[in-house]
């Protein structure tokens, strides 16, 4: 297959199966681009540096060639449906294009129900160890150097074939690799028999060498072109040493030669098997992607030979809904070894639960038949105390505690593991500990905040929340800073503010009605934008400090005009750092509000356009704007208005009522301009701020019966509250 000038889109760009085939596909000569609603930075990076655009957001139409899906996209995937509309390529599942990709290529195909990722790196080890013309996909992200694929059009591909979605009929291999026979994927292949009729296909479409474990029999007949032969490879001590035997055996039948080595010489390894991320005296973490039984009780059988710290506790998380089910007594059998388990929800992968059927209660029962101590985790404080071999077993997303935990034990409180594991990923955006966080804000009051994060992509900020929430660490979102007062004791958490070019994008559709922008844009600077397009109905912003995604989540206005008003769609990620998306029904916008949009991260909208105007016309309107505010509003540091307006008036008038223009407490005063104001001097504190607002609603109480709301925000020490929180105290945080 020629890939030269293709036109490909891979939805679930950033899956293992997936990403190295991409890989493959953009070194191939390919135009790559796709998307991933799971991408983690470590993927976003590897792809990055290929030359592969990853959308951040769902894209809505594209013109590609062929879309490439993985397994877990179904048919009514709204991203796919999308991509769809108003074009017609042609979609084709991974392993169909791997087999398009192999039609042309000496196919060597590792396969088996596991084992298959660490082998296949292993012959790519060799490829380049020993300078053999192969290349190679690899279903994981290798350790060190070894790219997760190569393509340099070399006469031999090395690629591991899956048998879990039935594309396995579309290979025809030279030399087979099958490295073990085990039932697996009871979804597909109903019984044994099933999976290995299967097997037998490929072996018989194998036109040249069918290789399988020496201890093994082939549980069929090899059938076919009697030119078939048949080897097999020494099984060893444990699973890596059986897995370089495969390596090295296939290595010799496909070229004629010995290698220099074993396999393992120089091998660095892939992610997530057998992955350290601590090993000293008294404590250890290690995960692996087992989640078969038989290579779960292997993994554990190896890991009680390497001599590491004791208590041995075992998180497992099953893999599937189907498979749990189905090897509930197996599961039970690979971990009764054991004496305490510690159990994860399953990862479905695409699968929905049996309500009328629990496997996990089912595994749970029979581990405690055996006298086996269960638990289960879900949250940071359900982790025993860090002593012994933490071990995080399975192929779902529990593994995400595994670099939490080992962090943990080198830091001395939640928001340092954060900056600490923000430190070892290597992100792109900018972390900074201790940060002064009253430069931050339009008041330029206020202290430290934990970690201050600038992230730079949806991938990294999907992290950070994620593991955010994971660690306890309070989480707070600020565009300008600009309706915001910060503690003088600044605040334990990570405060999270989105700028730079990736958060403020600005596209106007191809028949200019709608206009998407991003949430770090300025509304002023928007309004500006919009002016030199020519577009109507975004003027009022020119004189509201904050940025698009304040103003969404608190419906910013001015003149007239409210944010809301111009909304027709909202991307936001939620506190379990998932995309979410809102249409202009699903949000109920009011004065300075919008409930649906509390507590997440505003990352774009998509704003209706009034109409279209001379530009001069419309910089005219906001030169009209801005002096009306000038010439009522004061200048300088300001957090805006201090005081919802009450209904049906105005918290400005009732301040200027009860005499309070030019008052002032401490280093801060009202403005004579605008008594919903304050003008502080250099070194005011928060705690000046409170004392003058708490006296000014005071006097307002008591000359006219109604008590203010402030409308200024307040980032206490441990996170956002009330400015009059009556539990604190005024040299703390708020009072009253």
């Amino acid at each position: 297959m020629n890939l030269e000038g293709k036109k490909l889109f891979f939805l679930g760009v950033g899956g293992m199966g997936m990403l190295p085939l991409a890989l493959f596909a953009a070194e191939g000569g390919a135009r790559v681009e796709g998307f991933d609603d799971g991408l983690t930075p470590r993927a976003e990076g590897i792809l990055s540096r290929a030359g592969i655009v990853v959308h951040e957001i769902p894209p809505q139409k594209h013109r590609c060639d062929t879309i490439i899906v993985s397994s877990a996209v179904k048919a009514e995937h709204p991203v796919l449906k999308n991509l769809l509309s108003g074009s017609s390529p042609e979609v084709v599942r991974r392993g169909e294009f791997l087999a398009q990709v192999a039609s042309s290529r000496r196919l060597l195909a590792v396969v088996g129900s596991h084992g298959k990722t660490t082998t296949t790196a292993l012959l790519a080890h060799l490829a380049e160890r020993e300078n053999w013309a192969a290349d190679f996909i690899i279903g994981g992200l290798p350790s060190g150097d070894l790219m997760p694929a190569r393509n340099r059009n070399d006469e031999w591909l090395i690629a591991e074939i899956d048998e879990s979605d039935g594309t396995i009929e579309a290979f025809s291999p030279e030399i087979s690799l099958f490295l073990n026979f085990d039932w697996d994927h009871a979804d597909r292949y109903r019984n044994p028999e099933e999976i290995h009729k299967a097997w037998a296909r490929l072996a018989s479409r194998t036109t040249g060498t069918v290789i399988f474990p020496q201890t093994a029999d082939l549980p069929f007949e090899l059938a076919g072109d009697p030119s078939h032969r048949e080897a097999n490879f020494a099984t060893g001590n444990d699973f890596l040493e059986t897995n370089s035997a495969a390596a090295e055996t296939t290595y010799r039948i496909a070229t004629g030669k010995e290698p220099q080595a074993s396999a393992l010489v120089g091998f660095p390894g892939v992610w997530r098997r057998q992955t350290f991320h601590a090993r000293g005296n008294d404590f250890a973490v290690i995960e692996d992607y087992a989640h078969h039984p038989q290579e779960v009780g292997a993994f554990l059988t190896w890991l009680e030979r390497q001599g590491l710290p004791q208590p041995l506790r075992v998180f497992f998380q099953p893999h599937r809904f189907s498979r749990t089910t189905r090897f509930v007594d197996e599961f039970v059998q690979a971990l009764s070894q054991l004496d305490e388990v510690y159990l994860h929800s399953i990862y479905g992968a695409g699968e929905k639960p049996d309500s009328t059927n629990d496997p996990l209660a089912a595994i749970s029962s029979g581990l405690a038949a055996r006298n086996i101590r269960v638990k289960y985790v879900a949250n940071l404080g359900d982790f025993p105390e860090r002593r012994g071999t933490f071990a995080f077993v399975g192929a779902g997303d529990a593994n995400e505690w595994a670099p939490i935990l080992a962090a943990v034990d080198k830091t001395d409180s939640p928001v340092s593991t954060l900056a600490e594991l923000s430190d070892s990923l290597q992100l792109s955006g900018v972390y900074r500990k201790n940060e002064n966080l009253g430069r931050h804000t339009t008041l330029r009051i206020g202290g430290t905040v934990g970690l201050f994060a600038r992230p730079g992509s949806v991938s990294e900020l999907r992290w950070l929340i994620r593991t955010a929430g994971l660690l306890q660490v309070p989480v707070v979102f600020i565009g300008n800073g600009s309706n915001l007062l910060v503690s003088d004791h600044g605040f334990e958490g990570v405060v999270i503010h989105l700028d730079g070019l990736v958060w403020e994008r600005k596209q106007i559709s191809e028949d200019r009605t709608l206009l998407q922008v991003g949430s770090g844009v300025s509304l002023p600077g928007l309004a500006r934008w919009a002016a030199g397009e020519g577009l109507s109905g975004f003027s009022f912003l020119e004189g509201i400090p904050g940025t698009v995604g304040g103003g969404l989540t608190m419906n910013a206005g001015s003149m007239g005009g409210w944010v809301g008003d111009l909304t027709e769609w909202v991307d936001a990620i939620d506190p379990n750092g998932r995309l979410v998306s809102f249409s202009a029904d699903q949000l109920s916008f009011g004065y300075r509000s919008c409930p649906e949009l509390e507590g997440l991260c505003i990352i774009l909208a998509v704003f209706r356009i009034q109409g279209t105007d001379r530009p001069e016309s419309i910089r005219s309107e906001m030169r009209e704007y801005s002096s009306r505010r000038r010439n009522s509003q004061p200048g300088g540091p300001s957090a805006g208005c201090l005081f919802r307006n009450p209904e049906g008036d105005s918290a400005g008038r009732l301040l200027d009522e009860a005499g309070l223009k030019g008052y002032r407490t401490g280093s801060v005063r009202i403005s004579d301009k605008h008594a919903n104001f304050i003008q502080p001097d250099p070194g005011a504190t928060a705690g000046d701020v409170i004392e003058i607002m708490a006296y000014a609603r005071d006097r307002v109480l008591s000359s006219h019966g109604i008590t203010l709301e402030p409308e200024v925000k307040f980032l206490g020490k441990h996170g956002m509250r009330s400015v009059f929180a009556s539990e604190t105290k005024i040299s703390d945080d708020p009072v009253r």
